[in-house]
């Protein structure tokens, strides 16, 4: 009964706090709609091009110029070049730590849309579920949050629903329970279906299902590994034909998983299944497997923007690679000239990928009491260093009881901090965001970092390394064993 009453009075809170967040939502929009003119700042990631993307296109059609900056982070210094220029800044994907900063240079003339874990500043315009205890590293990004802005600026904008969910699969909020929660679920996914731009189903979530031939799409497969058949073509082929499943159209042309009929379709994940069953993998891994997919039906049958997970990654390329502007336009709806630059980055930042585990494989990571470290120096790029540290989970090449930290090296010779856990270790009580924060507050003003629970990142001097060692394993410690505190 007691345990009833506290999970109603749980939900009722939630609700409460939904209407809050949702009412801080709909005064922004008022503003944003009364502007003569702005300028969208917004993060290089997927997310941030999503979120920046969505807010510059519900801008143009109110019929307000809007000028659009991508950064790869948000430091004291852009803060500094932004303010010069005179005009509303809407920050998207980042801010809430320099919520001081900012208003210290702008003055009250800005909006930050973000859902990072939030700094101590207060400002009307700060749109983060953060601030209002719901969790914007499961059940909203900035995309989707932008999305909700977009909409309370008029409805014609629903449209853009679709693009809050690529953000959302870019942040990897998709990843936990096999699908989407939260707001993300309750109004993104049902303002798309309505809007008739998405379409949602349980189904094989392994990466490729419209873009990758059936065969590369096991090869490639990484989330989760697939036993003696993830980088293994030959044997990827005969299971297939094993299955009795055509590899080829009859002109020739490769078929991908969505090119499948719904009975080879079931062939294919039920033999999945036991494959994964005799090679006694965990429950969890099995559950991410099969999980919702995310079809954004006004894209090309065939095109990899089709899939929310795949369109998320042609994103992802563009922003790692330095050109995040591409990535800015295939969001405003660009598949022409953009696009087909985009698909050319998505090879090249495959590669990248490929090469940066190969040597995080061979090089080996040391071992700290509380997680495990590679430093990359210049060998990788800082932009991806963090995904290729999240890879390393998935490939089966180091354990999953730690986070991993990754360092390199930004081109002005400071030192880029990337961390990553597992949704294990999270439950566990990691909190990779704020054990990064922290241990930045300690090193003094010139470090600067943040995140989430489960990814987050920082910069540092190089005479800042072994002392952000030592303490971030303290801290870390702290997270996982809180009686050494006392």
């Amino acid at each position: 009964m007691g345990g009833e009453m506290r999970s109603g009075e749980l939900a009722e809170d939630r609700k409460a706090a939904v209407r809050t967040f949702l009412d801080t939502i709909e005064s922004t929009a008022k503003t944003l709609n009364g502007l003569d003119s702005a300028v969208v700042v917004t993060h290089h990631d997927c997310d941030g091009m999503t979120s920046g993307g969505i807010m510059a296109q519900a801008l143009k059609r109110a019929q307000i110029p809007v000028d659009t900056i991508t950064l790869k982070q948000l430091y004291s210094e852009d803060i500094d070049r932004l303010k010069k220029m005179e005009k509303w800044l809407i920050f998207t994907d980042f801010g809430s730590s320099y919520i001081n900063q900012l208003k210290e240079a702008v003055g009250e003339k800005f909006v930050v849309i973000d859902h990072h874990q939030k700094g101590n500043g207060l400002h009307d315009y700060h749109v983060n579920p953060m601030e209002f205890g719901l969790d914007g590293g499961v059940e909203i990004s900035a995309g989707g949050i932008s999305y909700l802005v977009a909409k309370a600026m008029s409805h014609k904008n629903m449209d853009l629903a679709a693009l809050g969910v690529v953000g959302a699969c870019g942040d990897m909020q998709d990843s936990r329970s096999s699908g989407l929660q939260g707001l993300n679920a309750e109004i993104l996914l049902t303002d798309g279906i309505e809007a008739g731009v998405m379409h949602v189903k349980r189904d094989l979530r392994l990466y490729g299902r419209i873009s990758r031939p059936l065969v590369q799409y096991l090869l490639f497969s990484t989330s989760p590994i697939l036993p003696d058949l993830t980088a293994n073509k030959d044997n990827c082929m005969r299971f297939l034909e094993g299955l009795g499943i055509e590899l080829q159209h009859q002109d020739g042309r490769w078929r991908s998983y969505e090119d499948l009929n719904p009975e080879e379709k079931k062939v294919l994940s039920t033999a999945l299944l036991m494959h994964l069953h005799q090679y006694n993998t965990p429950e969890w891994k099995l559950n991410e497997l099969v999980g919702e997919v995310y079809t954004l039906t006004h894209e090309d049958s065939h095109s990899p923007l089709r899939d929310a997970k795949e369109f998320s990654t042609v994103l992802n390329a563009c922003g790692r690679n330095g050109a995040s502007s591409i990535g800015f336009q295939v969001c405003m709806g660009d598949r022409f000239e953009y696009y087909q630059k985009a698909l050319g980055l998505l090879q090249e930042h495959r590669r990248n990928l490929a090469e940066g585990i190969q040597l995080m494989q061979t090089q080996g990571l040391q071992e700290y009491k509380n997680y495990y470290f590679f430093d990359a120096e210049s060998k990788i790029k800082d932009s991806i260093v963090g995904i290729v540290a999240g890879m390393l989970y998935g490939s089966g090449s180091v354990k999953t009881d730690k986070p991993i930290v990754a360092f390199s090296r930004h081109e002005d010779g400071s030192i880029k901090v990337s961390a990553r856990a597992t949704s294990e270790l999270v439950r566990n009580g990691v909190n990779l965001g704020l054990a990064l924060r922290e241990t930045c507050q300690s090193l003094g003003s010139t470090a600067e970092g943040g995140g989430h629970k489960i990814a987050a990142g920082c910069r540092l001097e190089e005479n800042q390394k072994e002392q952000f060692l030592q303490e971030f394993d303290t801290k870390l410690g702290f997270q996982t064993n809180p009686s050494i505190q006392s």
